[in-house]
């Protein structure tokens, strides 16, 4: 056997270290279902009081408020372009 390939065994590794990025992102995704559980406790509001029965002016303030959100989210969510010089 050549002596390039004797001891081709992989180095043994320590027990592994926490990776701070990985731990961030793990901390971020749980605010961002907290957040995420907070918007549909909204939109739950919003059905309750929009529901059958509610008066003309709830509904119109329902939808005037919803289209109006809708919007700005298509806007923001959109990427950006980056103009060339």
């Amino acid at each position: 056997m050549d002596a390039s390939y004797q001891n081709t065994t992989l180095p043994e590794l320590d027990e592994p270290v926490p990776n701070e990025k990985a731990m961030g992102l793990c901390t971020e995704d749980l605010g961002c279902v907290e957040r995420i559980k907070e918007l549909h406790d909204y939109l739950d509001m919003v059905k309750k009081i929009g529901k059958p029965g509610c008066s003309e002016e709830v509904l119109e303030v329902a939808l005037s408020s919803i289209s109006s959100l809708i919007n700005l989210l298509s806007v923001a969510s959109t990427p950006k372009l980056h103009a060339s010089l």
